[in-house]
């Protein structure tokens, strides 16, 4: 009887609290409506750098497998911080899904571009210049996307000196 009471009472607390689960589903923010431009057109990206003098963000992924890629779309690329940020770049998602991907010669042209960068897993995160040079590289982790574009801002910065 003690625990059942116990219980009642944890739950009739919980609830009053905003603990249960109903309560922490997150709330959708009205930044969450701002996104960024992304290709998965790797020869247009450059064409694009090249011709409005931009750098590519290039976002290595497994888009719908992995779960630091899943995290990072999330915590950083989903937010309006990013999507403000992003128009510095030409971004570039270069996508390796296990499910419904593309066709056999998209998947190799992906593959090769990937070797291109010495990508040996999932999420990569790279700048580029229009000539396909790395500049810089990035990892997320749990990152926020403040963090995450202050690493990038840095590193543009000590760059240009």
């Amino acid at each position: 009887m003690f625990w059942k009471t116990l219980c009642l009472t944890m739950s009739v607390f919980f609830l009053a609290t905003g603990c249960s689960d109903a309560a922490t589903k997150p709330v959708e923010k009205a930044e969450s409506k701002a996104k960024a431009t992304w290709t998965e057109d790797i020869e247009e990206a450059f064409k694009t750098a090249a011709r409005e003098k931009k750098l590519v963000f290039i976002n290595f992924t497994g888009s719908d497998w992995c779960f630091w890629c899943k995290i990072a779309d999330k915590n950083i690329f989903q937010t309006a911080q990013w999507a403000e940020f992003s128009k510095r770049f030409v971004c570039l998602k270069v996508d390796f899904p296990r499910a419904g991907g593309p066709d056999v010669m998209t998947m190799q042209k992906r593959r090769d571009f990937a070797k291109r960068f010495s990508v040996r897993g999932y999420p990569t995160f790279v700048l580029a210049d229009a000539d396909k040079m790395q500049k810089g590289r990035f990892s997320a982790g749990k990152k926020s996307a403040e963090v995450f574009i202050g690493e990038i801002d840095a590193a543009l910065k000590n760059a240009n000196r």
